[in-house]
């Protein structure tokens, strides 16, 4: 589940960036739109703390920016869209090093 979460996050990532480099393109736009979208099944619910804090992170960021998109504040999006990629920068990063942390024991 958190192989899809980190697919998710980094695919939500590249929509962010297409849309920064194409604000005014209403095809990249829905596309950001879409990826915004998230479903019950990606709340990592049985992870760490520290997963599921950045995960709410993202997730309030994503709200967020999608209501500043649907609402056409354009020079809101672009502050969102940084923060958003703030978050997911760190929830990424946090779930590529799950795989590193030492055995306890």
């Amino acid at each position: 589940m958190l192989s899809r979460l980190h697919r998710k996050a980094e695919a939500l990532d590249g929509a962010c960036l297409r849309a920064l480099g194409h604000p005014h393109d209403h095809a990249v736009r829905q596309e950001l739109l879409s990826a915004l979208e998230w479903d019950d099944s990606y709340h990592p619910e049985h992870a760490r703390p520290q997963i599921r804090n950045l995960f709410r992170e993202v997730y309030d960021h994503s709200a967020k920016l999608s209501q500043h998109i649907q609402s056409d504040a354009s020079h809101l999006a672009s502050d969102s869209i940084a923060s958003l990629r703030k978050s997911l920068g760190s929830l990424t990063h946090v779930l590529a090093m799950r795989h590193k942390d030492p055995p306890k024991g």
